[in-house]
């Protein structure tokens, strides 16, 4: 069997962890490393092993790469014993028992001498398989294998010019799938395996390409943040109309100046105004293919707080006065303007839905609060969604902040920041995390213990302490976004799980009133057969009545009444169980309703998140990525500093330096640090 071990191939070892994922296992390397290891892995198109780069970086010893490649190869023969049993077992030739003792023998072994004890030897030495019924798995084991191979070799010499998938779920060697919506203007990535296969970013674009998808797809940084993020499925290309209906005049919308100030708008105002109901526009798609594209009410512009539809569904009217917003997922507001000359207290309950809050003294209290923009003297532990601009004059204590606008604070305490505009804090961040799809421009501020990832890039003073934990700053890449899809996608997934549920509990409901049938159609069978052998009886015992002395009339009227005794019970049995399999059928029937009805639901509410989702995606394309940090001041060892492909950890104390992910010629991007000055 030993030669049988050398030609495991990669198809049977893909569910083996990497040499990367055993070291981050075992404690070699911390997740920070195995993520920089990932990115390494990737910008070298897997010209360098993880073996190769563990060593070059330094982050393991020759002891403990051999040991990390002793468990690999101890996970692969395992592997390879769990397919052995698998057919052993199919053939009967062992049972499940026998198997998972020759497993646990196995690991015994491996533990104590590290041996790698093969299940083949292990089953005959303990004389379940004779060596000619251990030949003949190994025999069909190795059919299989060469046949995958075989298969795998035939799909890599298929002709350039094949007919290419057009959105079919078709095979490829790196476990990624693609699905194309119906009108060939979005495309989603499925990986089937994240968590055990690395995916590259040159793998989903060589992906995309085979597909034949030319248009809409997004920028390298979102979907090098979506693979970094361990997402299964998101979105790799999109279409998006909203552009090109205000371009060519069939979506008006009359909310801001042309500077970008919001206009105040009376009661049954207009915000927004479509040409007609059903809007029709040129554009190419996917493909390249030129189409006409409908985009319908819901399409472009929804309704938010204080707004409604006009009775022709082609406006949008304001339903307050106050100050018009149209947020990131192309919701319109009217922002009622509310001046409080005290403390906003929210411990008890909301103030003004979406208002313009401007509060003399501070916001306190964790009721959640929705917002226009918000002005205070000082925000404590509060949770903020807002559509605008968030200003505290001194400072954000244990907050959470969403905003869609910029952010101003003196200082900024244990508190977590999201917003698609810039970050401003003046003195100092203290365990903290500020996720912005703009720039974190604070050249006098200090950081510590924090997190800070910002696309338009970063400038800070000083970042770290001697004491205190280290903090990560990045910039250029995508993490505010994509932690806003993933949350959707967490929505919709559930949605779809319930879905889920509900038809496993009917195909449940379905299965016991099937199997109950079975039963009472034996159940009946046997009552019929009684019944049959009873009148036979009673026919004979009329007929020969006079003829049969006492003790054969005894047994032949106790045989009759045994078998009525079974006739009464197996009618009593089948009753029993027709009112069983009756409740099956009807929990059927009430789940086959609510399916149908939750179905409709759940159809609606997921195109209403796909929207979001894809708003968002499309609010962040606006802005380019600007992956440069500039510290003024001291940096501390253990800092965390990276770009959108790369990341490494200061080793000691720097003092005044910038350091920018460039992509020299030829060669993968890198992080380059440059001292002030120079």
């Amino acid at each position: 069997m030993k030669s049988d071990v050398n030609k495991i191939n990669a198809e049977q070892a893909n569910n083996i962890p990497t040499l990367a994922d055993l070291a981050v296992k075992y404690g070699t390397i911390s997740q920070d490393q195995h993520g920089y290891l990932i990115q390494l892995f990737t910008f070298k198109n897997g010209q360098a092993g993880y073996e190769d780069l563990l060593r070059d970086e330094g982050m393991a010893t020759p002891y403990q790469l051999e040991l990390l490649k002793l468990i690999q190869e101890y996970l692969i023969v395992r592997k390879s014993g769990e397919e052995f049993g698998k057919i052993a077992i199919e053939k009967g030739l062992a049972t499940t028992e026998d198997i998972n003792q020759a497993l646990e023998l196995q690991r015994k072994v491996f533990k104590k001498s590290r041996h790698k004890k093969l299940i083949g030897d292990i089953l005959v030495e303990t004389r379940i398989l004779t060596i000619k019924q251990k030949d003949l798995i190994l025999k069909e084991q190795n059919l299989f294998n060469r046949y995958s191979d075989d298969l795998s070799n035939k799909q890599s010499r298929a002709p350039e010019n094949a007919e290419k998938g057009r959105g079919t779920e078709a095979e490829n060697p790196f476990e990624i799938s693609i699905s194309v919506s119906s009108d060939h203007m979005g495309a989603w990535i499925e990986r089937r395996k994240p968590d055990e296969i690395v995916i590259t970013l040159n793998q989903v674009k060589d992906a995309v390409m085979t597909d034949g998808i030319i248009n809409g797809i997004y920028p390298d940084s979102f979907i090098q943040c979506f693979l970094d993020s361990g997402v299964k499925k998101f979105p790799v290309a999109r279409v998006d109309c909203f552009d090109l209906l205000k371009r060519q005049g069939l979506l008006s919308l009359y909310i801001s100046e042309d500077n970008g100030n919001p206009i105040e708008k009376k009661k049954g105002e207009v915000l927004i105004e479509q040409k007609v109901t059903a809007m029709e526009v040129q554009v190419k798609n996917l493909y390249g293919e030129q189409m006409n594209a409908v985009a319908g009410n819901g399409f472009a512009v929804r309704c938010g707080e204080n707004t409604r539809r006009s009775r022709d569904k082609l406006k949008i009217l304001a339903g307050k006065s106050g100050m018009a917003g149209l947020s990131a997922d192309r919701k319109v507001f009217i922002h009622p303007v509310l001046h409080l000359l005290k403390d906003a207290d929210y411990r008890h309950g909301p103030i003004e839905p979406y208002a313009d809050l401007s509060v003399s003294g501070a916001i306190i209290g964790a009721y959640p609060i929705t917002a226009g923009k918000v002005s205070a003297e000082e925000i404590w532990d509060a949770n903020i969604d807002a559509i605008g601009d968030i200003r505290a004059r001194v400072g954000i204590t244990n907050s959470i902040i969403r905003a869609q606008g910029d952010v101003h604070a003196r200082y900024l305490h244990n508190s977590r920041i999201e917003t698609f505009g810039n970050v401003y804090v003046q003195n100092e961040i203290i365990d903290s995390q500020i996720r912005c799809g703009g720039k974190f421009e604070s050249p006098t501020c200090r950081v510590i213990s924090s997190k800070i990832y910002a696309k338009g890039g970063v400038i800070i003073s000083g970042v770290g302490s001697e004491r205190a934990a280290p903090s990560r700053i990045v910039a250029g890449g995508e993490q505010h976004v994509v932690g806003l899809v993933q949350t959707i996608l967490d929505i919709m997934n559930s949605i779809l799980d319930k879905l889920e549920e509900l038809k496993g509990e009917q195909l449940y409901q379905q299965a016991q009133a099937d199997k109950i049938f079975k039963k009472m159609i034996k159940l009946k069978s046997f009552h019929d057969k009684t019944q049959k052998k009873k009148d036979v009886l009673l026919s004979e015992l009329n007929r020969k009545m006079e003829t049969l002395n006492k003790k054969t009339l005894a047994n032949i009227q106790k045989l009759i009444s045994t078998y009525d005794k079974r006739v009464n019970s197996s009618l009593a049995t089948l009753k029993t169980m027709n009112a069983t399999k009756k409740e099956h059928d009807t929990c059927v029937v009430e789940l086959e309703k609510e399916i149908s009805i939750f179905t409709t639901q759940a159809k609606k509410e997921i195109f209403s998140h796909e929207t979001t989702l894809f708003a968002y995606l499309e609010k962040s394309k606006e802005r380019n990525g600007v992956p440069i940090i500039e510290i003024t001041g001291k940096a501390y060892a253990g800092t965390t500093l990276g770009g959108v492909y790369q990341i490494v950890s200061l080793t000691d104390d720097q003092n005044g330096f910038t350091v920018e992910e460039v992509w020299p010629q030829g060669r993968y991007p890198e992080l380059q640090f440059l001292k002030r000055g120079r």
